[in-house]
């Protein structure tokens, strides 16, 4: 997903269709139906699609709505201090349907179903399946499939014939950062071999798939053997046609990765490397393990040899402890990177972590006020470095065809989001002369 310089929010719905036909009962119709309603990032969206092929092959058939679905899959996110009430909304629908007699099971899987939350929230909705991140493979006999055995999760295939396909690689995280919930929720890290990933990527391409990105809470720290993750990337990037990967973290991105995205055609010129912050007060706080310096150097190699190449990056603002210095030193950081798009934060203490129990919690108002200044900043350098886009033309991969706006949404090998006045469908690509940017987008004209 193209990163927008926006607060994320980490609890963001998403339906994706089914993409094969189900198993057809004797009078010619689905005889079950799912709903999978998936909250959160890249990597909750790629264990969706897992479920889905498990649902496929069960028979299942795919619909949109809660009261038209046998079985509701609630696929969940824990980044956010209200992710676990806003599923409390959800369960509360889902449990008034099934006593209407219009929706059968509900599972709870994702972040949440690894949580400490998890059983209050079973034993109150009457959840009848919880999984968490590392045991999706057993919705495989909760819903009438063969048992399946698994080492660990990433191995589990998705959906092939889809034009663009994520592939995890690892996951879980080494890191103890003082903000995050994801090595409670995920685990340690583990790394998929290096041909296990290759042989998935060969699947998905000769099924159809000409866009694959690589996926792991920090993906860069990939190893194996002694192959380290710009083996992979290069790897993967000569069997695949367009290739991208997230997300990053500062301390194992190499520079030869920096340069291999600027050598090798078939990977996409972006970089998505979180920092947090500019201060380095603030990153020793956060445990992230580097210097602010250190981070403009990582960026001035990835200038030097992809110089259209785009940059984004996340950043926490008002984390506890942050100061108006603090706060100066990250606006600093952005003027000096010139970011492209950023992630942006307000800090959401999550229980169970070192931050959650800070007692210098940062006034909300003044948190406000750095989240604006945050924002204005990223954007004004954002629109300038778009600006200089108009004009030219480019290769536009189209992501998503012809919405109600009248435009197709789709991506320079820079890494630009477009807007294109075209009927391409998605995987095509069309060459189209930018006529106007917004710090956000670029927008182009009839194809040429």
């Amino acid at each position: 997903m193209t990163p927008t310089t926006t607060e994320r929010n980490g609890m963001d719905a998403r339906v994706v269709p089914l993409s094969r036909k189900p198993r057809r009962g004797d009078a010619g119709e689905a005889s079950r139906t799912a709903c999978i309603r998936t909250f959160g990032c890249q990597m909750n969206v790629h264990d969706s699609d897992r479920m889905r092929r498990m649902l496929l092959d069960a028979g299942y058939a795919e619909v949109q709505r809660y009261e038209d679905a046998d079985l509701v899959i609630l696929n969940t996110c824990y980044v956010r201090e209200n992710a676990v009430n806003r599923i409390r909304g959800h369960l509360g629908e889902l449990n008034r349907l099934r006593r209407e007699g219009r929706v059968k099971k509900i599972a709870l899987t994702g972040c949440i179903g690894a949580s400490d939350e998890a059983t209050e929230l079973q034993e109150q909705y009457g959840i009848d399946l919880v999984l968490g991140t590392h045991n999706t493979y057993e919705l495989a006999e909760f819903i009438g499939l063969p048992t399946m055995e698994e080492t660990y999760t990433p191995e589990l295939p998705g959906v092939e014939g889809q034009k663009s396909a994520f592939v995890t690689i690892m996951t879980g995280c080494n890191y103890r950062c003082s903000y995050c919930v994801v090595p409670r929720v995920r685990g340690r890290m583990v790394c998929r071999p290096l041909e296990n990933v290759l042989g998935e990527v060969r699947r998905l391409v000769r099924s159809g798939t000409n866009y694959v990105t690589l996926l792991g809470q920090t993906v860069d720290a990939w190893r194996h053997e002694g192959r380290r993750f710009c083996d992979l990337l290069e790897a993967v990037a000569e069997e695949a046609p367009r290739v991208w990967f997230t997300t990053s973290h500062p301390s194992n991105m190499e520079d030869r990765t920096l340069r291999a995205i600027g050598e090798r055609e078939t990977i996409v010129k972006k970089l998505h490397l979180p920092v947090q912050s500019g201060s380095d007060r603030m990153l020793r706080m956060m445990h992230r393990g580097y210097k602010a310096e250190r981070y403009r150097r990582k960026i001035e190699v990835f200038r030097e040899h992809v110089p259209d190449g785009t940059l984004s990056t996340d950043i926490i603002v008002g984390h506890p402890g942050e100061t108006e210095s603090d706060h100066e030193a990250t606006l600093k950081l952005i003027e000096d990177c010139q970011f492209d798009s950023a992630y942006i934060f307000k800090f959401s203490p999550r229980r169970g972590t070192e931050a959650a129990g800070m007692q210098d919690v940062v006034p909300p108002d003044v948190v406000q006020r750095r989240f604006l200044e945050v924002l204005r900043a990223v954007e004004q350098s954002a629109f300038r470095r778009n600006q200089r886009k108009v004009g030219g033309v480019e290769e536009v991969y189209i992501r998503h065809g012809r919405a109600d706006s009248g435009r197709a949404v789709g991506e320079t090998w820079s890494g630009h989001a477009v807007h294109v006045d075209t009927d391409a469908a998605p995987g095509e690509y069309v060459r189209a002369c930018i006529e106007a940017a917004g710090p956000h987008v670029l927008y182009a004209g009839r194809p040429l």
